[in-house]
């Protein structure tokens, strides 16, 4: 079973994912890749607490997470790979992962950018990001819950240049 779902979200583990995509994929898995999570005890920690069983989750840094996948380790098990920001997904792109489609969660307000939908605002850089992907083949669709308008985020980009 290939992994089931790539998500770019700011939250990484939340109740949009465990109660509305886990359940709606029926995902056995959730897997953070994110540096900071993984380097941090009582973050880690606090993520894992949340996840209701019988799903199980793992955090992993970017190059743990990296090996796990290419070596297949999250085939066995219908997963949900999340992962924080569009600069993390590009380097497991460029470093090999088959990554076909990700879904764009939340990416919130911050200083420096633009708002794109209520639950997507991104920088001039984290926007050239994305268009690297798309480069790579890589299909973005933002959509905060599996009920919701899926939308393109490639001609939603073009759409405002």
């Amino acid at each position: 079973m290939p992994i089931i779902l790539f998500r770019l979200d700011e939250r990484l583990i939340h109740g949009q994912v465990f109660l509305g995509w886990a359940n709606f994929l029926q995902a056995e898995k959730l897997v953070i890749i994110n540096d900071k999570v993984a380097s941090t005890l009582w973050e880690k920690e606090l993520y894992l607490a949340h996840v209701p069983s019988p799903i199980k989750a793992a955090v992993f840094s970017l190059n743990e997470g990296l090996k796990k996948i290419l070596q297949g380790e999250f085939e066995k098990e219908r997963t949900i790979l999340l992962l924080e920001t569009p600069q993390d997904l590009l380097r497991l792109a460029q470093q090999g992962v088959k990554i076909a489609e990700v879904n764009l969660g939340g990416m919130y307000f911050k200083e420096g950018r633009k708002q794109l939908l209520p639950y997507v605002y991104l920088s001039e850089e984290e926007m050239a990001v994305f268009e690297k992907l798309f480069k790579l083949g890589i299909k973005v669709f933002c959509q905060d819950l599996p009920g919701a308008e899926k939308k393109d985020l490639e001609m939603f980009l073009h759409k405002l240049s």
